[in-house]
C-alpha cells in the first residue's frame, strides 16, 4: 500500500496545478502579440515618414528647377525682361505674398515649367513668377567709363525677386524665393 500512496500524492499535486501553465503561456502569447503589433505600427510609421520625406524632396527639386529656369530668363546675354517675359508680374508683391496665393492665382499669373522629369505641370503646380525689379543707379565700383562717341555709360542694377513653386507627387508644396541682380548699361547721360 505504500506504493499506492506515493503514486496518489503526485496526482493530487498535479490536480492543484492544472491551468497554471496554460495561464502563463496565454500571458506570454499576449505579450508577444503586443510586441508584434508595436513592430508593425513602427514599420508603418517609418514607411509614411519616408514617403513624406521623398514627396517633400521631389517638391523641393521641382521648385529649385523652376527657380533656375526663371533665373536663366534674366541672366546677362538674354533680352532685358519686361512685361512680355513669361512669368513676369506687372508689379512687385508684398513680402510673403505666396502664403495666401491659391491654385487659381498661380494658374493665372505664373509660368509653368514643363521639362521637369517629364511631369505635366498644369496638374503638378511647378511654376515661377518674376516680380518687377527694384533699380539702383550705380557706376560699378564708383568708376565711370567714358566713351567719347556715346557719352558716359550709366549702369543700373536691377534686382528681380523670383518665387517658384514645386509640388510633389503626394501633394507636398514647396515655395522658394531668390533675388537675382542684373546690371543694365544705359548710354543716356544724366
Amino acid at each position: 500500500m505504500s506504493e499506492i500512496k506515493r503514486i496518489h500524492k503526485p496526482l493530487k499535486l498535479m490536480r492543484q496545478e492544472e491551468g497554471a501553465a496554460l495561464l502563463v503561456s496565454l500571458v506570454m502569447l499576449l505579450l508577444l502579440t503586443i510586441i508584434g503589433l508595436s513592430a508593425v505600427n513602427l514599420t508603418t510609421m517609418d514607411t509614411r515618414i519616408s514617403a513624406n520625406m521623398k514627396d517633400r524632396s521631389m517638391a523641393f527639386d521641382a521648385a529649385e528647377t523652376a527657380l533656375n529656369i526663371a533665373g536663366d530668363t534674366i541672366e546677362p546675354g538674354t533680352p532685358t525682361p519686361d512685361s512680355s517675359t513669361a512669368g513676369m508680374l506687372s508689379s512687385s508683391m508684398a513680402d510673403n505674398w505666396w502664403k495666401s496665393a491659391d491654385e487659381t492665382w498661380w494658374t493665372n499669373n505664373s509660368e509653368a515649367v514643363s521639362d521637369f522629369s517629364g511631369r505635366k505641370n498644369s496638374t503638378n503646380g511647378i511654376s515661377y513668377v518674376i516680380e518687377q525689379p527694384i533699380e539702383i543707379d550705380s557706376n560699378g565700383a564708383n568708376q565711370q567709363v567714358n566713351d567719347l562717341g556715346m557719352g558716359g555709360i550709366k549702369p543700373v542694377t536691377r534686382f528681380y525677386r523670383i518665387t517658384s513653386r514645386g509640388r510633389g507627387p503626394g501633394g507636398a508644396d514647396v515655395n522658394l524665393q531668390s533675388v537675382y541682380a542684373r546690371k543694365v548699361y544705359n548710354n543716356a547721360v544724366n
